[in-house]
């Protein structure tokens, strides 16, 4: 008797959810209804099954990220090493002002890209973004370095507080 019912309920969900879709005309005729959805570009791009960028506040923590790690590559390209300097956390491992100088004195012009879906975090401290990215560094003598990996930039849970990049874990690509 138990499975009579489950049959007869299994079979009317069937015919219902079967249903759901059509529209029958005056004639009595059935019509199928059919749905198109378009695809957008970004659609197809789509590099994860998470939906976890797609939130506004992290669209918003995303583009903060974004423009820190835009600004220091920028300020490298134009020279400006204190600008560069300056977009890195006191507690990265950025060195002093003269020693980041020396290291980067060498860079003529930087092509940017970020590569993957980043990833944010927020925690008791304040918020991280790991931005995945790829870098392509040409040197003063003509020389091309490209580098793959991710950069964290973090933002402490202060009011005023900005984002700054914490530290850098690249790979040196084989050219």
């Amino acid at each position: 008797m138990k499975n009579s019912i489950l049959t007869v309920a299994f079979a009317a969900s069937l015919i219902f959810t079967s249903c759901v879709d059509r529209k029958t005309s005056d004639n009595g005729e059935v019509d199928l209804e059919t749905q198109s959805e378009q695809v957008t570009p970004e659609d197809m791009y789509q590099t994860s099954g998470t939906d976890e960028t797609d939130h506004p506040e992290n669209l918003v923590e995303i583009n903060s990220a974004k423009k820190v790690i835009n600004d220091y590559f920028d300020a490298l390209k134009r020279g400006e090493m204190t600008a560069a300097y300056e977009e890195m956390s006191r507690t990265s491992n950025r060195g002093t002002s003269s020693e980041f100088a020396e290291k980067h004195s060498n860079i003529e012009t930087v092509t940017l890209s970020f590569t993957k879906d980043p990833e944010v975090i927020n925690g008791a401290e304040g918020t991280d973004v790991k931005m995945p990215l790829r870098y392509t560094i040409k040197t003063k003598e003509g020389n091309t370095e490209t580098y793959n990996g991710s950069v964290l930039v973090v933002k402490k849970n202060k009011e005023d507080a900005d984002y700054k990049i914490q530290g850098m874990t690249m790979t040196r690509e084989d050219s």
